[in-house]
């Protein structure tokens, strides 16, 4: 069909949806973030979850392999960067009352082995320590002479944490209160040094009491608790807020008194 001028008429284009095309489309899209969000959630909840389960199977492993080998294990727990590496040592390992007597107990012991230090010694020592267990050169903090990294075919002695997930928390008797991650809107000062809590598994198989809350990175409430009990070695996974000491309360809190 021509107009008056001999020019054919075009189509009417169309510049916008109507009404009804957008409320199509919106509910379309709804119903696809309905069925995404739960299915994130889910996948966060498993990978929180899975590594709950691996650092529950890590401390009845080393449960075993301290006994075996007699040496002691520590699993030292950097809450800043999220994850914790397994380190082997000493069997006459101690567990201090505080962070500041373990330092002063490190200090003291650094000035005893430069006194009668000679070629090999430290060598000779740290060998006799580990049980023969092959040990990462560039493992643990460098100062501490009686853990070294842990080097086992097959066994993944340092865990990082996904950026989705970080600890909630971490607890061992050494510490007053529960330790958790530095806030992300301050910094750590120079002489407090690394944010790390150490907890320790020794030659006779017993672990230090800890707790260790694993969480969602954007949801801190949601995640599981890993709780070691040094009285009956159970390794126990729980994803409710495990109360600190619960399981222990049976335990009787004075000596009993003869009459």
């Amino acid at each position: 069909m021509t107009g008056p001028l001999g020019l054919r008429a075009k189509g009417r284009v169309r510049g916008a949806f109507t009404l009804l095309e957008m409320m199509v489309v919106i509910g379309v899209m709804a119903l696809i973030l309905a069925v995404a969000v739960p299915s994130l959630s889910s996948i966060l909840d498993l990978e929180q979850r899975g590594l709950a389960r691996d650092l529950a199977e890590n401390y009845r492993f080393l449960q075993s392999e301290a006994t075996l080998r007699n040496v002691c294990f520590r699993i030292a727990y950097d809450l800043d960067a999220g994850g914790y590496t397994i380190e082997v040592g000493d069997p006459s390992s101690l567990v201090f009352g505080s962070p500041e007597e373990r330092e002063d107990a490190r200090k003291e012991e650094e000035k005893q082995i430069k006194l009668f230090d000679g070629p090999g010694l430290s060598d000779a020592m740290n060998s006799s320590a580990t049980g023969g267990t092959t040990v990462s050169k560039d493992a643990g903090n460098g100062a501490d002479k009686k853990f070294a990294g842990l080097t086992l075919s097959g066994f993944e002695s340092k865990v990082e944490f996904p950026a989705t997930t970080r600890y909630g928390f971490v607890y061992t008797p050494e510490y007053k209160d529960p330790q958790e991650p530095t806030p992300d809107d301050q910094e750590r000062k120079p002489e407090e040094g690394p944010n790390v809590v150490y907890s320790y598994i020794f030659p006779n198989g017993d672990i230090e009491y800890t707790v260790v809350r694993i969480v969602d990175a954007s949801s801190p409430t949601d995640g599981y608790t890993v709780e070691a009990e040094p009285s009956s070695g159970r390794v126990t996974i729980d994803p409710d807020l495990t109360q600190v000491g619960q399981s222990l309360s049976w335990l009787p809190t004075e000596a009993p008194v003869s009459q």
